[in-house]
């Protein structure tokens, strides 16, 4: 099994730990510096190397299984340049990533791997609006939102949710666009303005719980959380407060998730659901890099067993042996 992903990615570090004892993996880090990474191509073979992993187009013709999981909030490149001069660093970098890019598309193409995900499916699937787009059309429960740049009052009424329309909310160094709630009087207070950036406003939504649900290759885990009502995005709710857990994904949820995953060809990808006391449950982001270390929250690695242990199966399943 080939892995490349980031090399600070705490989640995959996890689950490549419990992959390594039932299999052989080979772990190929993203972010490592131009000084640590050797490259050659010649024709139609190539031989990369960094401390610790050696990828060859032999290995990715023998692969079973490659798991390409790249950085979705602010990207790092591929292979970062050390160099002083500037321009010197920017273009080394792009020529990194152009090589690294050009070698896995080609691989994808060619060989009978099973990836998670493509880099052909990451490269078409990292706009968040055109996923919940699309998946509204096809039935899936969108809070009502609208994207403007006047605000107006009629769309939308009571609470709302602004928030970034791409998944890279910084921007700078000390500033983020962060997903906030807006209280009516608030909202009202600005009604008329003209706005220099197309802003997201989305319907405020009481919930009673939230669901973070991955799909891997087939199998389904979810985990539920416990809503904060200080915040509304549970990525500024300490982990510990959202008590999470394993738990059941409803049948028509999951019908509804399914058909986004095959109509996108993607073989893992992470959904963020809310559910009101009804227990109607609203798609509110679709990710298919998605994380998972930060509600582990260094204690026990239960999503990462329970993905690792997903991967194990479809090996062992292609294999006709059975999981041990």
């Amino acid at each position: 099994m080939l892995v490349l992903a980031d090399a600070d990615d705490v989640g995959v570090r996890k689950l490549v730990a419990w992959l390594e004892s039932r299999c052989t993996v080979i772990w190929w880090r993203f972010g490592l510096p131009e000084t640590s990474v050797d490259a050659r191509l010649t024709g139609q073979r190539f031989r990369l190397e960094q401390p610790g992993a050696v990828l060859t187009s032999e290995l990715f013709r023998e692969a079973q299984i490659v798991i390409y999981k790249r950085r979705w909030l602010q990207p790092k490149p591929l292979v970062p340049s050390q160099l002083v001069n500037t321009a010197d660093r920017v273009f080394s970098e792009r020529e990194w990533g152009s090589l690294l890019e050009g070698i896995l598309l080609a691989e994808e193409r060619s060989g009978q791997a099973t990836w998670v995900n493509a880099p052909s499916v990451w490269a078409v699937t990292h706009n968040k609006l055109s996923l919940l787009l699309e998946a509204g059309r096809h039935g899936a429960r969108i809070p009502p939102f609208e994207i403007t740049t006047s605000i107006e009052r009629g769309a939308l009424s009571g609470d709302v949710v602004i928030k970034a329309i791409s998944a890279d909310e910084m921007i700078d160094d000390g500033r983020y666009f962060s997903t906030t709630r807006l209280r009516d009087r608030d909202l009202a207070g600005v009604v008329g303005e003209k706005l220099s950036t197309p802003s997201l406003f989305q319907e405020y939504l009481s919930v009673d719980h939230e669901l973070r649900v991955y799909y891997i290759l087939g199998h389904w885990v979810t985990v539920v959380l416990r809503p904060s009502p200080q915040h509304v995005d549970i990525r500024h709710v300490p982990a510990d407060a959202m008590e999470p857990r394993l738990g059941e994904l409803p049948a028509g949820l999951r019908r509804v998730l399914a058909g986004i995953v095959a109509r996108h060809g993607l073989n893992y990808c992470a959904f963020d659901i809310l559910v009101p006391s009804d227990g109607q449950p609203w798609l509110v982001d679709i990710t298919p890099a998605g994380s998972w270390d930060y509600f582990e929250n260094g204690g026990p690695a239960f999503i990462s067993e329970e993905l690792a242990r997903a991967v194990l199966e479809y090996i062992c399943a292609d294999r006709g042996r059975a999981i041990t």
